[in-house]
């Protein structure tokens, strides 16, 4: 697999990816481009074949980052891609000089918690209903001074 940068030609294969692993509330494609073209973007995708597998999207600010989605085609979950996006993103913050990281989370998504908190984020809040089927989402937060296993 090759980490890649992403950029707006993979606009189309980001859209599908988010379709399939978020059903509930993908990003349409207008957010993701807006996203892609924003300030601060940190965008990566994992690539096996020419073909885009996973995507980390976030956005760096000053020296905090917030990890907006990531994504691995359910054909490739469970095989630690999402680890893998989740470590080249922050090694990227930390490349870019920034020291903490922002996320939220479906309190129901039990992989993407797991992974969070193998990388040493901590729970810092709930948002109620945040979600549009009226899901809470959990806030987590990781100052990068911490040592990822």
């Amino acid at each position: 697999m090759e980490v890649i940068r992403l950029e707006e030609r993979h606009l189309r294969e980001m859209e599908a990816l988010e379709q399939l692993c978020f059903p509930q509330d993908p990003w349409p494609g207008d957010l993701l481009a807006s996203a892609l073209g924003g300030e601060g973007v940190l965008a990566l995708g994992l690539c096996r074949e020419g073909r885009l597998w996973g995507a980390a999207l976030g956005r760096l600010a000053a020296d905090e980052a917030e990890l907006h989605s990531i994504a691995v085609h359910p054909a490739r979950q469970g095989e630690g891609w999402g680890r893998r996006l989740l470590l080249e993103f922050l090694a990227e913050v930390r490349a870019r000089q920034g020291r903490v990281v922002w996320l939220e989370v479906r309190a129901s998504n039990e992989p993407a918690l797991r992974l969070y908190h193998r990388a040493g984020f901590t729970a810092t809040g709930r948002r109620p209903r945040y979600y549009s089927d009226g899901e809470d989402a959990l806030l987590f937060c990781l100052k990068l001074d911490n040592d990822i296993d």
